[in-house]
């Protein structure tokens, strides 16, 4: 897989996180939040997608991290938000700000699970063979 493999799947993983919140609410929580009555059916329809995409995404990041390595990529982040902000880069009374640092720490912690499995066989030539569960 080459580079721009890295950058769609990347991409992907920023999408379904901005598609479900954001705090500008053109999002699916927000949709979900207006009390018009209309429309039930295909908010349900892609909630329901949501949620497949989320239990697709989660599972492929699960099986190629799996927690040490979710906690060390979420180490990492946090621990680069932190120097950030005592650098005086980002703003600790700045919610907005916040909110889409924390997006984007979430995605790119998505998006390095999802990614790994094909960076590792192009490093080291093994590659990630699942067997069903007994």
């Amino acid at each position: 897989m080459k580079s721009f493999g890295y950058l769609i799947r990347t991409v992907t993983c920023f999408l379904l996180l901005f598609a479900t919140w954001n705090p500008t609410g053109y999002s699916y929580a927000a949709w979900l939040g207006t009390d018009d009555g209309s429309r039930l059916s295909v908010k349900i329809a892609i909630g329901l997608l949501l949620l497949a995409l989320y239990a697709a995404y989660l599972r492929i990041a699960w099986v190629a991290l799996r927690l040490p390595g979710i906690l060390t990529a979420v180490t990492i982040l946090y621990s680069g938000y932190l120097s950030l902000r005592h650098l005086g880069v980002l703003a600790a009374d700045a919610p907005l700000w916040s909110s889409y640092l924390a997006l984007v720490l979430a995605g790119l912690v998505l998006a390095s699970g999802v990614c790994w499995s094909h960076f590792k066989r192009r490093i080291s030539g093994q590659s990630h063979v699942l067997t069903p569960p007994p």
